[in-house]
């Protein structure tokens, strides 16, 4: 239920006042807590932005104090830690956090960004715990693709513990980021006759095929929507690859006529043309929206590839405006939708 900042205000004061009187447990109070929501209007809007800023700069943090390893370099010089060390301290905050965010969510469970942005940490603790691990078990850089698939299974457990959404998805990255880096080394530029985005899109039919198995289980339901969107965006994403560059390594796809790769173009097409009938048939409108918009990216991709030199520019941009605010309104509308249902939910 959406109430107005007044009304959830003085429900928030009546459930503290039940709960210091002790006629309700805390149990209770939490419950009925969770059950409204305070319409904030636009703070709503600026809280998301105010967290994405903060995520912005802690992912720059991240990458200046960390990717250069200056200053973890300096703390081991000067304390003389090993490397082992170093991914123990890492290791010990990553139990830390695994246990902060677990009484936090537990304390503020409407508090969904601010709990996530912890996971975001926690991620990046795990990577370097990782990648300190790898570096004083092995002294060369041969077999660095098992320390991501390392990575992805500790993003799956550190999930499962915080009821991470975000640690889910880090896990697919890190599992597509694995399947990658070991073909790479094996097979370059092919493996087992595939170049790299037919080898990726292999990878997304796999977890498609896995999520449609599992998806269902009752262990995985607090993740079954981000695991769905995640394997359909890889899917599509990758498809898109294979439709721009067909089964041809670099070197060959820039000498080559761009007629060779219409038939995955077409292809592509068709497959999205499937999927959406499906999708209209089925019911599943977020499958059908994702479909609509990679059909788009689609169109816009052939055009570049056979159109751009031929048709005028201002006629193309006029297009493109359409198409783009068309989106915006379809995203707008799915942003009601949502909101309703969660009105509905509650």
């Amino acid at each position: 239920m959406r109430l107005n900042n007044k009304d959830a205000a003085l429900l928030d004061r009546v459930i503290e006042a039940w709960e210091d009187q002790e006629l309700i447990d805390t149990a209770k109070a939490k419950q009925l807590r969770a059950s409204y929501q305070s319409d904030a209007g636009d703070y709503k809007t600026l809280t998301f932005y105010a967290f994405f800023a903060a995520i912005s700069c802690a992912l720059l943090a991240f990458g200046a104090l960390v990717l250069d390893e200056k200053w973890i370099e300096r703390m081991r010089s000067y304390f003389s830690f090993s490397e082992f060390t170093i991914g123990l301290l890492f290791a010990g905050l990553c139990v830390f956090l695994v246990w902060y965010i677990r009484k936090r969510k537990q304390k503020y469970l409407n508090a969904v960004w601010a709990n996530e942005s912890l996971s975001i940490l926690l991620a990046l603790s795990t990577c370097i715990a990782i990648t300190y691990f790898g570096k004083a078990l092995s002294q060369d850089s041969t077999g660095y693709y098992w320390l991501i698939l390392a990575a992805g299974a500790l993003f799956g457990i550190e999930a499962f513990l915080v009821r991470s959404r975000l640690l889910w998805a880090c896990m697919i990255a890190a599992v597509a980021g694995w399947w990658a880096s070991f073909t790479f080394e094996h097979g370059e530029p092919f493996f087992w006759g595939m170049n790299m985005p037919v080898r990726l899109l292999l990878l997304s039919l796999v977890l498609l095929g896995v999520h449609y198995l599992i998806y269902r289980r009752s262990w995985l339901q607090q993740f079954a929507s981000v695991n769905y969107f995640a394997v359909w965006i890889l899917f599509f994403t990758t498809a898109w690859g294979v439709s721009v560059f067909g089964n041809f390594d670099l070197d060959g796809w820039f000498t080559m006529r761009q007629s060779r790769v219409l038939v995955w173009a077409i292809a592509y097409t068709l497959i999205l043309a499937g999927l959406l009938f499906y999708a209209i048939k089925a019911k599943d409108k977020s499958l059908r929206d994702m479909v609509l918009l990679f059909l788009i990216l689609n169109l816009y991709t052939r055009y570049f590839e056979y159109l751009w030199d031929v048709t005028n520019k201002g006629i193309f941009f006029a297009i493109m405006a359409l198409s783009f605010w068309l989106i915006g309104r379809k995203l707008e509308q799915i942003r009601k939708r949502l909101d309703k249902a969660a009105d509905e939910a509650t």
